[in-house]
């Protein structure tokens, strides 16, 4: 089954599971690639029961499935991978919507930190002064109706790049991956002194 882009969360046990910090973890790695219990028990250095709890909740709320088995020393062993790469409540969930808050915050500290350790990893050619390469950081002042709208604009951006790499021939030998990831929200208070003029 291929993972699908976006899936959309119908059913509070499904908004539910999402907002535990733990399942939320074993998620955003299942995102990333497909993982046995075992290797993720090793990965989060945690019992291997936590993650089988873990891993049933998310499998029967049909957030993970399993993609293969493989025999190992006479034990099947199954590989789990993530439904999609972003979950977003259906709007009839939108009353019990504010237990969502936590599943995102908590997505993004994982994001996070999975993005720390990929710029740990990266080569030392990645951050040469003529590669290709971003870093930002900025705060505006905007009304929300302006930010949703260039936020839609922005993914629909990312959206045409996904395609450009479906066009590309992936045996090219000029083709490197590149690695992307962004964060924007609201904040109460800026942390960036304003510039003043003298």
């Amino acid at each position: 089954m291929k993972q699908n882009n976006i899936k959309i969360l119908e059913t509070y046990s499904q908004l539910k599971t999402l907002s535990d910090p733990f399942k939320n973890q074993v998620l955003t790695l299942l995102i990333e690639s497909s993982y046995t219990g075992q290797q993720l028990s090793k990965i989060l250095e945690v019992p291997r029961s936590k993650v089988h709890y873990a891993l049933t909740e998310l499998e029967n709320n049909e957030l993970i499935h399993i993609v293969k088995k493989e025999e190992k020393n006479g034990i099947i062993q199954k590989f789990y991978k993530a439904v999609a790469k972003s979950f977003y409540p259906d709007e009839k969930l939108i009353p019990q919507a504010s237990e969502f808050d936590d599943y995102y915050r908590t997505f993004y500290i994982n994001i996070m930190g999975r993005s720390k350790v990929r710029l740990l990893s990266a080569p030392e050619e990645a951050f040469q002064l003529n590669a290709p390469k971003i870093a930002l950081q900025f705060e505006l002042k905007l009304s929300e109706k302006t930010f949703k709208d260039w936020l839609q604009r922005f993914r629909n951006l990312v959206d045409e790049l996904v395609e450009e790499e479906s066009k590309e021939n992936s045996n090219s030998e000029n083709e490197n991956y590149y690695y992307f990831s962004s964060f924007g929200f609201r904040i109460d208070e800026p942390l960036f002194e304003e510039n003043e003029s003298e």
